[in-house]
């Protein structure tokens, strides 16, 4: 029998698989760090100096696109691409989707159809409802 069967075996490979190496450790403690400081810029953009007008922007542009209720209900069949996008969360892409959609499978027949449209989740569906109408559409 071998001297150096006796002893324990420590390998490299086996070190590794108990411990990250500390180089693993040290880009996630930067990332999370990052990710905090960014959150915090986001948050309360006026700490960032002279990127503050900027981040307060682009933040502002987002939370509008969600927060903005239009002044009256929208007819989901009559509706201009404009006027669909005074809905939260609608912006021109999926306008166009409402329009196509719209064009091509002719009048919605109730708010739920909105959900064959690709990306439109039940989400989605309830940010907008209070907004939309939908006449009912007399059969032909």
């Amino acid at each position: 029998m071998p001297r150096g069967n006796s002893s324990p075996r420590t390998d490299a490979s086996d070190a590794g698989a108990a411990h990250p190496p500390r180089r693993t450790r040290l880009v996630a403690v930067l990332a999370a760090a990052a990710v905090y400081l960014g959150l915090a810029f986001w948050l309360r953009p006026e700490m960032a100096g002279p990127l503050a007008a900027p981040l307060t922007d682009l933040r502002d542009s987002v939370v509008d696109r969600f927060h903005r209720h239009p002044d009256h209900p929208i007819d989901l069949n009559t509706a201009t691409a404009a006027e669909l996008e005074q809905l939260p969360g609608i912006g021109p892409a999926t306008a166009a989707q409402i329009l196509l959609f719209r064009e091509r499978s002719g009048p919605f027949h109730r708010p739920e159809d909105l959900l064959a449209l690709p990306r439109f989740t039940r989400r989605a569906l309830n940010r907008i409802r209070p907004y939309i109408v939908v006449p009912v559409v007399p059969p032909k």
